[in-house]
């Protein structure tokens, strides 16, 4: 069986390494010249709630955990066969609860193909994805069985020994596994393998080989950039608990000229088109979060600090639980990112996709009634209060409740009830169309005036109150969280 061969050869190669290394920063392991780059600590509301593993003893999650539950699902037949993609994304999360990680994106390029009429050919090339690069790096500390598991759980559900072809590779002096598949493109392959603390996995020809190099000193790395370096010292980036960066410039130059059209209309809906580096941190201050940027435009460099615990306004800081874990208020240009995403969103479409979803969204308006950018978006303020109560008994990371400061309780209730209703008559008559009765998604409103999506279970929830419009990840979540928000203006919380 192709799964047991792939088990027994990881495993091999696993226990022939011997691991030692010295705490150096993930970042050591990425390449300079990478596109996009995400590095974060682990996620503690991911980790395993069982014993801790070992390098023999997996943890094995129990029934009330994530993987717990996809497991039932998928024993028991609820799972449908196109939902086991994320079912099998979802398993894997764990491991960002248990390692400090990396997610690269190394390299991309997109090609266009021939279009099938003269309508299609008039609405512009059809782009596809021509060629790429990208990796995801956890720090083991020898501790891989986690990640070596997950990866065959998946190789043996995806492929089999008719269509893959699974070899031993070396580079730099180490051994890595890879894997190739007859029914992918030849530069499509699956590389992976152990770098002393670090367990690297790879997609794309020769993505593993760069951050072998990359590691071994053979090619420069994004922690030893001089602009890197930089940005990180201005902005806490050595403490930060998340970080990002976007090489704007390379990225688009990476994608080629045949997507120039595009990337320049999503650039001007963002005001970034004369930006060429933009880098992130998340930090940490006790229970509160900060939130900075630095970012280079036009050769200087512009630092904008999002959320600083110094400057948290009392009539935002009492809304928020004492229970909360995470907390921050951030302090955004709302409006224009409600404004201008979905531009974005749309200049990053082809032309005729584009014009549909105007002609949606215009329609949508006319059938309402509102005007969405006069009713809605105008009256939203500058404050994003976010905190993680009631907390997620699955322990889902990212399981929040998201207030947005508004100035306009009764036009902010009328426009967001005018849009809701006019989606939850375009869901039932979509699934009425296709005849749907599994897994149909429906938008509802309770007696106590809170908006919320069903889908077998019950999904994120909205509600506007006098200052905010509230978001939570279901009703009776968002129905505690309010009992903070909705109380009297003296009661006060500690910060």
């Amino acid at each position: 069986m192709m799964r047991s061969s792939i088990t027994a050869l990881i495993a091999l190669l696993a226990s022939s390494v011997a691991a030692h290394a010295g705490g150096r920063p993930i970042t050591t392991l990425v390449p300079a010249d990478a596109l996009v780059v995400y590095t974060a600590l682990p996620y503690p509301s991911l980790a395993p709630t069982s014993s801790k593993p070992t390098d023999t003893q997996p943890s094995a999650p129990g029934f009330g955990s994530i993987t717990g539950v996809i497991s039932f699902l998928s024993s028991t037949g609820l799972m449908p066969d196109e939902g086991q993609v994320f079912a099998d994304i979802a398993t894997g999360l764990p491991l960002l609860g248990q390692f400090e990680h990396a997610l690269v994106l190394l390299d991309v390029s997109s090609k266009a193909v021939a279009t099938d009429g003269p309508a299609d050919a008039a609405a512009g090339p059809s782009l596809r994805l021509n060629r790429l690069q990208s990796a995801v790096i956890f720090r083991t500390d020898g501790r891989h069985r986690m990640v070596l598991d997950q990866l065959s759980r998946v190789i043996g559900r995806y492929t089999n020994e008719d269509v893959a072809k699974l070899t031993r590779e070396s580079t730099q002096g180490y051994e890595y596994q890879r894997l190739a598949d007859d029914r992918l493109a030849g530069w499509a392959i699956w590389e992976w393998g152990r770098l002393d603390d670090f367990y690297v996995l790879t997609f794309g020809e020769g993505a593993f080989d760069r951050v072998a190099r990359t590691y071994t000193g053979k090619l420069p790395s994004l922690a030893d950039d001089p602009w890197m370096k930089s940005a990180s010292q201005r902005i806490g980036g050595a403490a930060a608990i998340a970080q990002w960066y976007i090489a704007l410039e390379r990225f688009k130059t990476s994608l080629g000229s045949i997507t120039e059209n595009r990337i320049t209309k999503v650039t001007q809906a963002l005001q970034a088109q004369n930006m060429t580096q933009d880098y992130w941190t998340i930090g940490r201050e006790g229970r509160a979060l900060t939130w900075s940027r630095c970012y280079r435009r036009e050769g200087q460099d512009v630092i904008r600090r999002y959320s600083d615990p110094a400057r948290y306004g009392e009539q935002h800081r009492r809304i928020i639980p004492d229970q909360a874990e995470h907390i921050a208020i951030v302090n955004v240009p709302t409006k224009w990112l409600i404004d201008n995403l979905p531009r974005a969103w749309l200049a990053a479409q082809s032309e005729g996709n584009a014009e549909k979803w105007q002609l949606i969204w215009n329609r949508l308006e006319e059938e309402t009634g509102t005007d969405i950018n006069g009713s809605l978006i105008s009256h939203l303020g500058s404050n994003v209060v976010i905190f993680d109560y009631p907390p997620h008994p699955l322990k889902i990371p990212f399981a929040l409740t998201v207030a947005f400061e508004i100035d306009d309780r009764r036009a902010v209730a009328v426009a967001t009830g005018s849009l809701l209703e006019a989606w939850s008559r375009y869901l039932d008559e979509r699934a009425e169309r296709l005849k749907t009765t599994l897994v149909r998604l429906k938008v509802k409103k309770s007696d106590d005036g809170i908006w919320y999506l069903q889908a077998g279970i019950l999904g994120p929830a909205l509600k506007v109150t006098d200052h905010y419009l509230v978001i939570s990840w279901s009703p009776p979540a968002l129905r505690e969280a309010l009992q903070f928000i909705e109380r009297p203006q003296s009661a006060a919380t500690a910060p």
